[in-house]
Parts: C-alpha cells; structure tokens; sequence
C-alpha cells in the first residue's frame, strides 16, 4: 500500500510541475484556438478525398505540412481506408494550400495532384505505430510571391525537450463538434516522455510524444490530424491520435519527427517506403546517444 502511495505521489508531482510550466509561458487557449496568420502557416495543406471535394473545402480529411516542394508530411492514418482495411491510392487525395477559408479559392491558391505515396509497412491503425506518412505531388509547387504564398517547413534536427511551447494549426472540430472553415492554430507544450508514459502506459510506443496542457482545454482534434506541430520554425511533431480532445489529464499524442526524420528524408517517391532493420538499429543508436 505504501508503495503505490509513493508512486501516486510522485505522479501527481510530474503532473503539476508540467502544468505550473505551462501556465508560465502560455495563456489559456480554448480547443478552437484563435484565427492563423497566413504568414506563419504558409506550410500547411489540406488533405481532402478528391470525390468528396466536389464542394470546393467540403472533402478536407486531414491537414499536413509542405516540407519540399513536393512532399508533403502528414500521418499513415490519413491514408488509411478503415473502412476498407487498406490504403488509399493517390489519385483518390487532393492536396490543397494557399487558402486560410478551405472552401474559398484565392489569388495564390493551389490544388495539387497526388502522384504517389509512402507510409510504413509497420503501421497499426490499432497502435498507431509508425503514424507517419508522405504525399508526393505532381507536378511540384510553384513557389510565388504575396500574403498566401506557400513556402516548404524544415524539419527538425534535435530532440525537443520538454515544456517547450509549440503550435498546432488545423481545420478539425472545434468546442461546436463541427469542422472549421478558416484555419484555426493554438499554442500547446511538449511534455515530458514519462510523465506521458504513465499516463499511457505501453500504449506510448517508441517514436512518439505527447504535447498539450494536463489542465485540459487546449488541444488538436479530429479534422487536424496530420498537421504539424511546429516549434521555432521547424516541424518537430504530426498530429497522430489521444483520447478525447482537450481532456484534463489526457494530451495529445504526435508522431515524433526527430525519431523518423532519416527515413522521411530518404523518401523520393520513387521507391517503395518501408521501414528496414537496420534503420531501426541506425535510429535506436542515435536516440541513445542523444537523449
């Protein structure tokens, strides 16, 4: 009994460090956040199932990042038919960016075709191990000039420690349960991995990491799944899965780029994408020595 007192205690210490932190370097933020500014999302797509887009905004599925000008990085989930029980093929998505009004098309605007795809073969839509995934377009972006421009996100090179404050952007439901039309972002903190862990226990798989607030009403939400959580500029997480959105005590779980980062570079679309042992063996080495 009084070792599980111990370990309740020390729980809830993690629990209120993470929060007293987060309370110091951000304001509370509702689920719905606040509107984008188009100079800081300049990166973010819209993943949208091509037959459902006949009302121009109306097929949005997933959102994404531009990281070159012709990849876009999102998560496997979003191309998963699980319905089905297979993947989507490309020419079933179109990629949409320039826009903050997913159902308005501007001066600047592009509707890009999918040419291919790559994901993991060790996905689990029942895990979500590996939730990470690439649209290639074709033919590339064209990058212009003006307010809407769109402009590819580096990704990052280094592990992101805890309680640093990032941005989520995305058009998934709001506190009305319904998707957003204009493009909506707010600010979230990384936690750290074991204080997730022991929320999550052994469903925090390796290449995975939680953002958010343990008080609860910030956070991303169905519709924003594939987007990126960027932090200085760089991209450092994907929208992956959680319970709930915006529960206390329940952040969000994003896909950890660092952890993946050889194998999203080494995509080009022309080879089939699939996770080998020795990345494994190459990745676990270089998180060992990094953290």
């Amino acid at each position: 009994m009084s070792r599980c007192w111990i370990l309740a205690c020390i729980w809830f210490l993690e629990i209120l460090s993470t929060c007293q932190a987060g309370k110091q370097m951000q304001e509370p933020r509702v689920i719905n956040g606040s509107i984008a500014k188009a100079n800081e999302t300049r990166h973010m797509v819209s993943i949208r199932l091509r037959k459902h887009d006949n009302n121009f905004g109306s097929g949005h599925i997933c959102g994404g990042a531009l990281i070159s000008v012709k990849k876009v990085l999102t998560a496997a989930h979003c191309l998963y038919n699980n319905q089905k029980k297979r993947y989507r093929h490309p020419s079933e998505f179109v990629v949409v960016m320039g826009t903050l009004n997913r159902f308005e098309r501007q001066n600047g605007t592009i509707v890009a075709q999918v040419s291919s795809m790559a994901y993991m073969n060790t996905f689990s839509p029942d895990t979500m191990r590996d939730d990470v995934g690439i649209l290639f377009l074709s033919p590339s972006v064209s990058l212009g000039e003006g307010q809407l421009a769109v402009t590819p996100i580096q990704l990052t090179g280094d592990a992101t420690p805890p309680g640093r404050v990032c941005q989520i952007a995305g058009w998934g439901r709001t506190e009305q349960s319904s998707l957003s039309s204009i493009l909506l972002t707010v600010n979230v903190s990384t936690i750290r991995h074991h204080t997730c862990r022991m929320i999550y226990k052994s469903g925090l798989l390796p290449g995975m990491m939680c953002a958010g607030r343990l008080q609860g009403g910030t956070d991303s939400c169905q519709g924003d799944s594939g987007g990126p959580l960027v932090h200085e500029g760089r991209v450092v997480g994907v929208v992956s899965w959680g319970y709930g959105c915006a529960e206390p005590g329940l952040p969000g779980v994003y896909v950890d780029v660092q952890y993946y980062r050889q194998w999203i570079e080494a995509r080009s679309g022309t080879i089939s994408a699939k996770i080998t042992p020795a990345f494994l063996i190459v990745t676990l080495f270089w998180n060992s020595i990094n953290n």
